[in-house]
Formats: C-alpha cells, sequence, structure tokens
C-alpha cells in the first residue's frame, strides 16, 4: 500500500492536533498553496474553514475563534 505523501506544514504536532480538533483539514491548505495562495492566507482559510464545516458557530467561545480567524484573514483588528 503506497503513503500518502508528507507535506511540512510548519507547525508542531500539538498545533495540529488542537486545529484537527476544530476541524481544520491540512490537505485544504495544501491545495490552496499548490494553486499559488499565500502560505499565511492559505492556513488562516483552512482555519476558518474548519470552524464553520459542520456547523455555525453557536456559543460565545465558538464565536470568539471564529471572529479571531476572520480578524487573522481580513486583517480587521476591532
Amino acid at each position: 500500500m503506497t503513503q500518502p505523501p508528507i507535506h511540512d506544514l510548519g507547525m508542531s504536532d500539538t498545533e495540529y492536533a488542537a486545529l484537527a480538533a476544530k476541524g481544520y483539514e491540512p490537505v485544504l491548505e495544501h491545495q490552496l498553496i499548490i494553486i499559488g495562495e499565500d502560505p499565511s492566507l492559505a492556513r488562516n482559510l483552512s482555519k476558518l474553514a474548519g470552524l464553520v464545516q459542520n456547523k455555525p458557530p453557536e456559543t460565545d467561545e465558538e464565536w470568539d475563534e471564529f471572529l479571531e480567524a476572520w480578524a487573522e484573514l481580513t486583517g480587521d483588528r476591532r
């Protein structure tokens, strides 16, 4: 059986596990980078997509995480 390629995501295993628990999809990030997206923007888009892929934010904590990811993505630091 062929193993999938390993990609350096520029984060520790602990960071990856925390993001994965929130629905982060590293393949999406990698695909965005392949098509020419800036790596930091690709990371933020992937985080944002992971936060809302299964359901919209409901708790204050989920909204805070979403708004933080949105601010990183848009540069809006209100």
